[in-house]
């Protein structure tokens, strides 16, 4: 029976990763060695209660690493403490949830949801209503928060924009970035770069921008880099289904950008591409020159776990579903322990795995016309 693959990869400073399958996930460290787990009963493995019914579709630390959430698929969140794994809070969301983060104090967790609308709820209090922060008139796909003194809130949406908002007052807005063509999937932002911020989107290219004036700084396309891939049929054209809605092309779609700390730099996943794609922050700011690692399928996320980067993908012939890349000398190469040990992580077995949405499904406004009685964008 084939494996489940990890759809959902979320990671802390203080060398955390969770690494969701389906309703359940593990709590690794450094070294891959699961210290919690919905599933895993060991010594020295704290077991967590599951954060509801329903596949986990957003996860998130603290800057502080000392609490963890997970929200499903049916709008259930759970907030945990990262020091015993004790369940600290249980809430449910208006709307189904795309995304969540908490802001830099740790004291709120903030929501974005399917339909445009971000609430932020009490993180640390059993009790205390979500109360609304902000709203777009689409889609939100992502949030993040700025880096320095005066906090940020950056939330992205299906209406090709970022927008940058004052917290917590985030009816204040800062600015808008505007430039995407496409939707808006992932923003990130980063201690060693605290006035910039990086999105990717659904037009194939990741961006670079000034968080204080919303100024495109840079474009970068990954065509350039990645359309080889459809050359040598290492990357599939698509069917012009409703699952996968390509109209056969080739595609650079954005799944996720993360910042890498450790590297100095920004990594990115894209969807179908059997690679990373590393572009360190240079001076200027500037993203680049861009470095393209391969890996053995199709990402399903990235994350940055201490100094090695991992990328998660819908298990092969060989069974594996992930890989921990470490650099030396400017050169990617496999870690290879670590990769072995997330590799051998139990994600359950079902007898057919159903492939992971494309992105253009839901991201693209192309959505509406889904077919009658599906409810992917149901509350």
């Amino acid at each position: 029976m084939p494996r489940l693959p990890i759809t959902l990869m979320a990671s802390s400073p203080a060398g955390l990763a969770m690494l969701a399958f389906d309703a359940d996930f593990h709590i690794v460290d450094r070294t891959g060695k699961v210290v919690a787990s919905t599933t895993v009963e060991a010594d020295g493995v704290a077991r967590i209660s599951r954060a509801g019914k329903g596949a986990v579709k957003a996860a998130a630390f603290s800057r502080d690493a000392g609490l963890f959430a997970a929200c499903t698929s049916e709008k259930e969140m759970a907030i945990y403490s990262t020091g015993d794994w004790a369940l600290v809070r249980s809430h449910v969301a208006e709307k189904r949830v795309n995304a969540i983060a908490f802001d830099p104090q740790g004291a709120f967790l903030v929501t974005a949801d399917k339909f445009g609308d971000a609430h932020r709820v009490p993180a640390a209090a059993a009790e205390g209503a979500a109360e609304l922060l902000l709203g777009h008139v689409s889609i939100l796909c992502d949030v993040a928060f700025s880096y320095g003194p005066r906090p940020l809130v950056l939330t992205c949406d299906r209406d090709e924009k970022l927008r940058i908002s004052r917290y917590p007052n985030a009816y204040n807005i800062e600015a808008f970035g505007l430039g995407h063509t496409e939707f808006v999937t992932s923003v990130a932002t980063a201690q060693f770069a605290p006035d910039v911020a990086v999105t990717g989107a659904g037009d194939g290219t990741v961006r670079l921008w000034d968080v204080a004036t919303g100024r495109l700084l840079q474009t970068v396309r990954l065509e350039g880099l990645l359309a080889g891939y459809y050359a040598d049929g290492r990357a599939a054209r698509g069917e012009n289904s409703y699952v996968d809605r390509t109209a056969a092309a080739e595609r650079y779609g954005v799944l996720r950008v993360r910042a890498a700390e450790g590297l100095r730099a920004f990594v990115a996943v894209v969807e179908r591409i059997p690679a990373v794609v590393v572009l360190p922050l240079g001076d200027g700011p500037a993203l680049g020159p861009a470095s393209v690692v391969d890996v053995a399928s199709p990402p399903t996320d990235v994350a940055v776990l201490g100094d090695r980067v991992v990328v998660s993908y819908a298990p092969g012939p060989g069974g594996d579903l992930a890989v921990a890349l470490s650099w030396s000398g400017g050169t990617a190469a496999a870690d290879e322990a670590l990769s072995s040990a997330l590799n051998a992580l139990p994600t359950g077995e079902a007898d057919a795995v159903a492939p992971v949405p494309s992105i253009f499904v839901w991201g693209s406004k192309t959505h509406l016309d889904r077919p009658a009685g599906d409810d992917e964008d149901g509350e």
